[in-house]
C-alpha cells in the first residue's frame, strides 16, 4: 500500500510540475509579446515623430523661401559643379574680387534723347473738361518749344 501511495505522490507531483512548466512557459510567451509589442509601438512613435520633424523643417524652409525640390538641388549642384570647372579652367566668372564689376563688363546706361516737336499734321487726343469724351485736335504748333 505505501508503494501504491508513493507512486501516487510521484505522478502528482510529475502532473503538478508538468502544469508549473507550461504554465511558465506561456508567461514566458505573453511576456516576449508584450514587449515585441511595446518595441513596435515606440518603432511606429519614433517613425511618427521623425516624419513630423521633418514635416515641420520642409514647412520652415517653405516659410522662409529655402525649400527645394530634388529636381532643384540637383540642378543647384550641376550648375556649382560647372561654375567650378569654369573657375578651374582660368575664366573669370561673377563679379571682380574687390566687389566691382569690371569696366567692360559694366552696362551701359539708356541714353534718353530730348523729345522732338510734334509734326503740325499730329492730333493730339484731349479730355472735354465737362464730358468724358476724348476728341481729337490737330496740331498747329509744337507745344514743347
Amino acid at each position: 500500500m505505501a508503494a501504491i501511495q508513493r507512486q501516487q505522490e510521484e505522478l502528482r507531483r510529475a502532473k503538478e510540475e508538468e502544469e508549473r512548466l507550461i504554465a511558465e512557459e506561456k508567461a514566458r510567451i505573453e511576456e516576449e509579446e508584450r514587449r515585441e509589442t511595446e518595441e513596435y509601438k515606440r518603432k511606429e512613435e519614433e517613425k511618427a515623430r521623425k516624419k513630423q520633424k521633418e514635416k515641420e523643417r520642409i514647412e520652415q524652409l517653405k516659410k522662409d523661401g529655402k525649400f527645394m525640390t530634388k529636381a532643384q538641388k540637383e540642378e543647384k549642384a550641376r550648375n556649382e559643379r560647372k561654375l567650378q570647372q569654369m573657375i578651374a579652367a582660368g575664366i573669370k566668372v561673377g563679379p571682380a574680387e574687390d566687389g566691382e564689376a569690371a569696366p567692360e563688363e559694366k552696362k551701359k546706361k539708356p541714353v534718353f534723347d530730348k523729345k522732338k516737336g510734334r509734326k503740325n499734321d499730329q492730333k493730339v487726343w484731349t479730355l472735354h473738361p465737362r464730358i468724358s469724351i476724348l476728341y481729337a485736335t490737330e496740331l498747329t504748333e509744337c507745344p514743347l518749344g
